[in-house]
This record gives C-alpha cells, sequence and structure tokens, in this order.
C-alpha cells in the first residue's frame, strides 16, 4: 500500500502540486499506513502534512480538517500521549459541532475517542459523559437495537468496571 502511496504523491506532487485537496488526501493515507505499521512518529509527521494542506486549502470549519485532527489524536493515543490526543480531538469536536452538528456520527466519533482517552488517564467521570452523548447520538441516528449501540453500552461497561463500579 505504501508503495502505491508513494508513487501516487509522485504523480500529483508534479501535477497539482502541493496545495491540493488530493494531495492532501494522499498524505492522510500514507500516514495512515504508518500509523499501521507503527512507525508512529512518520505517521504524525505525515498527518501534519495532510492537516497544513487542508488549512490552506479548505480553512479550519472543515469536515477534512477536523479528520486530520482527529488521524493525529489517534496517534497520540496509541503512542500513550493522551494530553495531546485529547487536545486534537477535542479541536476535531469543535469543528465537528459547527459544521456537522451535535447528531452526526463523526460527531459521535470524536466523543468516542474522548471517552477512550479519558479512560486510558483513569478520568473515569470525563470518559463516562464522552461515551454517555455517543450513546445518545447512537440512539437518535441508529436506535437502540444496533450494532454500534452495543459497542458504546460495552465501553460504559468498560469504564463503570475500571472506575470499579460493578453494579
Amino acid at each position: 500500500a505504501l508503495q502505491m502511496y508513494k508513487k501516487a504523491l509522485q504523480i500529483q506532487l508534479a501535477t497539482v502540486g502541493e496545495q491540493h485537496p488530493a494531495t492532501a488526501f494522499t498524505y492522510n493515507s500514507i500516514g495512515g499506513v504508518l500509523d499501521n505499521k507503527g512507525e508512529f512518529d512518520q505517521a504524525l509527521q505525515t498527518f501534519e502534512k495532510a492537516l497544513k494542506i487542508r488549512l490552506a486549502m479548505l480553512g479550519e470549519q472543515h469536515p477534512s480538517t477536523a479528520r486530520a485532527y482527529q488521524n493525529m489524536g489517534n496517534v497520540y493515543d496509541v503512542k500513550g500521549e493522551h494530553d495531546k490526543a485529547l487536545q486534537m480531538y477535542e479541536k476535531a469536536l469543535r469543528i465537528r459541532l459547527a459544521t456537522l452538528g451535535e447528531h452526526h456520527p463523526d460527531t459521535a466519533g470524536s466523543y468516542h475517542n474522548m471517552g477512550n482517552s479519558y479512560r486510558s488517564k483513569g478520568e473515569y467521570d470525563e470518559a463516562l459523559q464522552m461515551h454517555e452523548k455517543v450513546l445518545q447520538i447512537q440512539v437518535i441516528k441508529t436506535g437502540e437495537e444496533h450494532p454500534d449501540t452495543a459497542s458504546t453500552y460495552n465501553n460504559l461497561g468498560n469504564t463503570y468496571d475500571s472506575k470499579g463500579e460493578y453494579d
């Protein structure tokens, strides 16, 4: 995958240039592969390139910019840098609330990731608040009887378990 993405990037840089949404998309794809390979610092550098292009081409208040922040947050989370992850997730959340609204699945995704980061930090009450928001969105959008809703109940259960609230 990485070889193909790098070939695409080479062509894009030669034809449409660095400051183009397609180039940002390819940087994002490369960052995802590097993340999957465990090359987290390189993934962050690549996601940062995608973010800079998106900021220049699309501005701060765009869902694609939010995705760039979200991707960077995911890498920081895997690295155990939960405070940095939360900063990225909060930026993504603000953009998603402004552009997509409270009840959009991507907004739920921001709350979900923030909840997991808070749980990893041992901040269980904050984690529960985030997962409750996800649950509210999912019940509205997909209903109570949906696999994603069940997954959120599991996240809530994991958080209560971590908190020591077993009943």
